[in-house]
């Protein structure tokens, strides 16, 4: 069989799902871990791979042969919606419906990439037999269309995460400011997103005076890829930022619901002197973000990753370093605790996962930093 006639035989969707099982492994997947029902008293590690699981097991949930693109993207979007909830625009929320806005955007972001690369899928087939310009137009203002529809549904503040016509303003910005809860009182916090332009059709435009010359199908092929690639590369930052987010709010989450839970606790009992459970509510915080500070430290030990990678991941260590000094400084009053544990230095400096070399060097100062927390827990709880 030849390539266009297998690619005509399966659906932008079979295609999309197909990518998303080889990635990942669809049928070992699990449902990201919800640090508000989990066991308060064990807080697992942050993977690094969550929305790429819950992308596949929501697609294992929903996908049947023959679904169009359209309708597994609605479908996909409400059983997202139905997992994570999220109130938009709401002035005072909580950092539980912050992480589920960060973690189901992340999860937007990864589908989106897998639909691009179908995308340039079907552009190497430009030029076969049956395959000509008409329809890799029409079927690049499909896959274009079902993002942009797919994206609006998500969207955290006043601009869409993806947008036809970004005019003249060079990059855009959307910035949402709320209340949440934290021990007792409330306290802003931001959201900033880059909605990314999507218009395809600007490109084609940029080759119109090649056309009926013997490299125009050349040329036409090469900008939509050139310029898939380089929404690729963007969705890849913007996915990044996501994750950043959603470790950062899961974190601040356990706390804070740790602490609300305790209250209610207090005035039904005296078993424990209070200072004494936030003490162990910022133990058990601490010590689980400096582990998944080493299981990416220890991830990075590999030379499989690619610069990109390693900066996306050392965004992650600088939002854990400073989600440790915020839990730290409202439970123990504590401010400069990484710098006792040496996960920071007196110049600003943190500990870094950006090169194979540091992130092994990092692994010995964390384990003293876990040993650290551990000994003085033993001491507070004999």
């Amino acid at each position: 069989m030849r390539r266009i006639d297998f690619l005509k035989k399966l659906s932008f969707t079979a295609l999309l799902v197909a990518g998303i099982r080889n990635e990942v492994g669809a049928e070992s997947a699990s449902i990201v871990k919800d640090s508000s029902t989990s066991s308060l008293d064990v807080l697992p590690t942050y993977s690094m791979y969550d929305a790429e699981e819950v992308t596949s097991s929501l697609i294992v949930k929903i996908f049947k042969t023959g679904m169009d693109l359209d309708f597994f993207l609605a479908i996909f979007a409400t059983e997202l919606q139905s997992l994570y909830p999220f109130v938009e625009n709401s002035k005072v929320t909580s950092y539980h419906s912050l992480y589920f806005a960060s973690i189901r955007c992340e999860v937007v972001c990864h589908l989106t990439m897998m639909l691009i690369r179908v995308w340039q899928n079907l552009c190497l087939s430009y030029g076969l037999e049956g395959y000509d310009k008409k329809e890799l137009e029409s079927d690049s203002v499909q896959i274009q269309n079902g993002i942009l529809e797919f994206g609006k549904k998500f969207k955290v503040g006043d601009i869409d995460h993806f947008i036809k016509d970004g005019g003249d303003t060079g990059e855009i910005q959307s910035t949402w400011t709320c209340l949440v809860s934290w021990f007792g009182s409330q306290i802003k916090e931001s959201i900033i997103s880059y909605p990314l332009i999507l218009n395809v059709t600007e490109k084609w435009s940029e080759v119109e005076g090649s056309v009926g010359t013997p490299r125009y199908n050349e040329s036409f092929v090469s900008e939509i890829l050139a310029f898939t690639n380089k929404f690729l590369f963007q969705l890849d930052s913007i996915k990044a930022r996501w994750h950043q987010y959603a470790v950062r709010f899961y974190y601040l989450n356990f706390a804070q619901t740790k602490f609300e839970n305790q209250q209610r606790e207090f005035q039904n009992s005296n078993k424990m002197m209070k200072t004494d459970a936030v003490f162990l509510n910022g133990s058990l915080s601490l010590e689980s973000a400096i582990r998944t500070i080493k299981e990416r430290a220890f991830q990075m030990q590999s030379g499989v990753y690619h610069d990109l990678d390693r900066q996306n991941q050392q965004m992650v260590v600088s939002t854990l370093v400073q989600v440790i000094e915020q839990i730290s400084s409202a439970t123990r009053g504590e401010k400069d605790i990484c710098k006792r544990l040496k996960l920071s230095d007196h110049y600003g400096g943190i500990i870094t996962v950006s090169t194979a070399a540091m992130a092994t060097y990092s692994l010995s100062v964390l384990e003293d930093a876990l040993a650290i927390l551990q000994i003085e827990r033993k001491l507070h709880f004999p």
